[in-house]
């Protein structure tokens, strides 16, 4: 019973009708930004842009590790969020969250090898009011189906981003 719980519980809130996330000037439709940050595939350079108030596009590309003895691969990441309503909001920051999905590949080009994985996306957002900053903790349950099957359900990542 509890298995089948969390599921529904996380299928449930990405049905909720989101609220408009203009609190913060950064954030809603036509914002984006840049900054570091952690995918599904590795760490780099981290991108966020709002499609509309409450569905936005993030993006990961940068180095991932790991895979074998001190291989250097190169990995892509793509997120699709839902932006849901603020949690909380005070004068210098607001607290929101957004849920999603993500895929990424990775390719260690030493060891000829290729990775693809897919993940859940639950984000904890603080917005910065007074500059265009954002700082994000992620919980990311990611599977991976090449090169093998496997589930690290415990994976986090982060983002530190600068809009425009």
């Amino acid at each position: 019973m509890r298995a089948a719980a969390l599921p529904l519980l996380l299928g449930s809130a990405l049905l909720l009708p989101s609220a408009a996330v203009a609190g913060a000037p950064h954030r809603g439709a036509g914002h984006w930004g840049i900054g570091v940050g952690g995918g599904t595939t590795g760490a780099g350079v981290s991108a966020k842009t709002f499609l509309s108030d409450s569905q936005a596009l993030q993006g990961v590309v940068g180095l991932y590790g790991g895979w074998g003895q001190g291989t250097q691969g190169i990995g892509l990441n793509a997120d699709w969020l839902w932006e849901m309503p603020t949690l909380a909001e005070g004068e210098p920051v607001e607290l929101a969250w957004n849920a999603g999905l993500g895929a990424g590949t990775w390719l260690f080009p030493e060891a000829n090898a290729l990775g693809v994985g897919v993940s859940g996306v639950l984000g904890l957002e603080l917005a910065f009011k007074p500059v265009p900053l954002d700082l994000v903790i992620e919980y990311r349950p990611t599977l991976s189906v090449l090169p093998g099957i496997w589930l690290d359900p415990l994976a986090f990542t982060g983002h530190l981003r600068w809009f425009f």
